[in-house]
């Protein structure tokens, strides 16, 4: 059966909305669960999201490769199928051993499930016209946190959260897996002139690793992995933070699911004024909007009115970050390749995010969750001064 375009990507978004929901806020949204049941340390804890990323890190060229080969759709189905199947093998874990293991696998997975590949699909089979594709997909998976912290919270307190797993298990691999294969199946080809030119470099290139020489690869990826990278850190730690700071658990869970309708609202804005502004202006906006956010969760504990305005600016932010880091990083790169340059991107993108719990536990230890405040500020300017470094190399 062939669906339209438009069909596909609406296929597509609904993957990945309960894929992002049921595997990667997974674990933020039960942190507290099982810090509190098994009585591990929370460096204990993070460290297993820390060995996912990992683990996503080191297969994402894979995928990259994959793509490049036509085998998207494959891949695209493959990953979340087994990834569901493997929350629901939490439900037998009781010793730290084998909370690391499915993590470990859960992050191999969601290298070939998440964003990356999905976009670096896209971009393949659209070119230069896939930027409303990715957007429409970022606007509805931006949802997937909205999703994932209630129903873990309202089912966890219903059945215990390891019986609340298995409703994750049937949302990721019977629900989000055939859906990112329908959508990824029927998704037709569309290539200017231009992008049949990418194509053939692509296929018959010999050098295809030379863009690792490039200056402008390299800075453009410290900038994205340092944003997503600080978010990665406050969604991990943010139902801890907000203890800390003595917000109860029902306001701290309400604040954490208006994160995913904010990216919505970022991503529907850019979307109306995207047309009068650049991707590298609509970029370097969104780092100014993380940068005020953090500054608005350290007066939070004082003023509490900032914990709105910190949702607000941070979930718009990196929510417009998602459709940019793609978008922004072909226009910069190029087209050739480019399930292998995204592939490679994601390294130090997946390890900045990979250790970004551990690196928040270990700073919380130190010093409180102000030190992880203060640190995460000085990563976000330095990564805003590599994007403003990367567009002026990129530059005619």
């Amino acid at each position: 059966m062939t669906i339209s375009d438009r069909t596909s990507v609406w296929c597509l978004a609904f993957g990945q909305t309960l894929i992002w929901a049921g595997t990667y806020y997974l674990f933020p949204a039960m942190i507290v669960r099982w810090e509190n049941d098994f009585g591990w340390s929370r460096a204990e804890l993070t460290s297993g999201f820390t060995i996912a990323i990992l683990a996503s890190a080191v297969f994402s060229p894979v995928a990259g490769r994959l793509i490049d080969k036509d085998l998207g759709p494959y891949l695209l189905f493959g990953g979340p199928f087994i990834g569901g199947l493997l929350v629901g093998t939490l439900y037998l874990v009781d010793t730290l051993f084998l909370f690391y293991g499915v993590w470990l696998c859960l992050g191999v997975c969601m290298a070939f499930s998440l964003y990356e590949p999905c976009f670096a699909y896209v971009i393949r089979m659209k070119g230069t016209d896939a930027k409303p594709h990715i957007t429409l997909i970022t606007l509805v998976a931006g949802f997937a946190s909205t999703i994932s912290f209630p129903v873990a919270h309202h089912l966890s307190d219903l059945f215990g959260w390891r019986d609340a797993l298995f409703a994750f298990v049937l949302l990721v691999s019977f629900i989000g897996a055939p859906l990112m294969w329908i959508g990824a199946r029927n998704l037709g080809h569309h290539h200017s002139a231009l992008e049949a030119i990418e194509q053939a470099k692509q296929i018959v290139g010999r050098a295809r690793y030379g863009f690792l020489l490039w200056p402008k690869f390299w800075l453009i990826t410290l900038a994205l992995s340092l944003i997503f990278m600080t978010h990665a850190t406050l969604i991990n730690h943010l139902l801890l933070l907000l203890e800390d700071r003595q917000i109860d658990a029902g306001t701290a869970v309400l604040a954490a699911s208006f994160m995913g309708p904010m990216q919505v609202f970022g991503r529907v804005v850019a979307t109306l004024v995207g047309r009068f502004f650049s991707n590298s202006v609509i970029t370097a906006v969104c780092f100014v909007f993380s940068i005020s956010a953090v500054g608005a969760l350290m007066l939070a504990a004082k003023l509490p009115i900032f914990l709105a305005v910190f949702i607000a600016l941070q979930g718009s932010g990196i929510g417009v970050s998602s459709i940019m880091k793609p978008v922004l990083a072909r226009e910069i790169l190029g087209g050739e390749n480019f399930g292998l340059k995204s592939g490679a991107m994601s390294v130090p993108f997946f390890i900045g995010n990979a250790f970004s719990a551990l690196i928040g536990s270990l700073l919380w230890a130190i010093g409180g969750y102000d030190l992880v405040l203060e640190v995460l500020l000085a990563i976000l300017v330095t990564g805003f001064m590599a994007l403003i470094a990367a567009i002026r190399l990129a530059r005619p």
